[in-house]
């Protein structure tokens, strides 16, 4: 576990609610698979948010836990293998696919459209809250906005890490699915797990995820 990594900077900047939930989600939560984590980074993670979130709901609580844990690894794969080809051969620079605001979890149209369940509707407001959180970090840090995109963009790409929105977690471009055809030995199960969650209207908790993405990707990157 990196000292110097900015979502440990920012997990170890959040304000300690309630410590006494954080034996009960450990014991929860750590077990489960993360194969792009190592343990010590899952349980930092665990605790922090626990003792940030101590006050919320037992279930709401740690769903958040859970979705920015499969966030966080997402974010590693495409830090470690797509970023990169990102900022060097994008056709449509300078902002890609972040010319708008995606990081939105459900806008007014999802919500009177979609009508979202109750639960799915107070985990997207608590992620939101925390996206608000992660931004207002990164921007402290000094990190620029790039201006007329989306709001989270930087000029160094996006300002979370932890609370990206399932529309932007889940999103890989023609040439980003090329690049992994190419480069890997049958990558069809990640792809078609990435497009299935990329094409969700979230109207329940568990269309927030996919899980069977971070199992193709172990099979596939690991």
């Amino acid at each position: 576990m990196n000292p110097d990594c900015p979502i440990h900077a920012w997990l170890n900047s959040l304000e300690q609610q309630c410590h006494r939930k954080v034996d009960a989600d450990l014991n929860t939560l750590v077990e489960r698979p993360y194969p792009f984590l190592c343990p010590q980074t899952v349980s930092h993670h665990i605790v922090r948010l626990s003792t940030h979130l101590g006050t919320l709901r037992c279930d709401v609580r740690r769903s958040v836990i859970v979705y920015s844990l499969y966030v966080r690894q997402l974010h590693a794969l495409q830090e470690s293998m797509i970023r990169e080809t990102c900022a060097r051969s994008c056709p449509r620079p300078p902002a890609g696919c972040c010319g708008a605001d995606h990081h939105v979890i459900l806008s007014l149209t999802d919500i009177v459209m979609a009508r979202p369940s109750p639960a799915a509707m107070h985990l997207a407001h608590t992620i939101t809250l925390l996206q608000h959180n992660e931004h207002a970090h990164a921007l402290s840090s000094g990190r620029q906005l790039r201006q007329g995109f989306c709001g989270c963009l930087a000029v160094d790409g996006c300002t979370l890490r932890l609370f990206k929105s399932p529309r932007c977690i889940h999103y890989l471009c023609d040439g980003i699915e090329v690049q992994l055809g190419d480069a890997f030995k049958n990558p069809g199960p990640f792809l078609d797990a990435m497009r299935r969650a990329n094409s969700l209207t979230i109207t329940t908790e568990q269309d927030f995820m996919e899980p069977l993405i971070i199992e193709a990707a172990a099979r596939l990157f690991l």
